[in-house]
C-alpha cells in the first residue's frame, strides 16, 4: 500500500523553494551576472508555473474522488 502525499505537502515544497529562491544568496548571484533583464523573473516564473501545475493535479485528484 503506497501512501500518496497530501496535497498540502507538495504546495509546502513550492513555497520552500520560492523562498529559497527569493531569499537566498543565489539571488545576490544572480544579481551579479551580466544577464538580460527578464532574468530576474525566470525564478517567479517558475513558481507560478509550479503552483499552478500543482492546483491543477489536486483539481484533477478532487474530481476523480481520490
Amino acid at each position: 500500500m503506497s501512501q500518496r502525499p497530501l496535497p498540502s505537502d507538495h504546495s509546502l515544497l513550492i513555497f520552500l523553494l520560492a523562498l529559497f529562491l527569493v531569499n537566498s544568496p543565489l539571488k545576490q548571484w544572480w544579481s551579479a551576472l551580466q544577464l538580460p533583464w527578464y532574468a530576474m523573473y525566470l525564478p517567479w516564473l517558475l513558481i507560478i508555473v509550479l503552483l499552478a501545475l500543482n492546483l491543477r493535479r489536486q483539481k484533477r485528484n478532487t474530481d476523480r474522488g481520490d
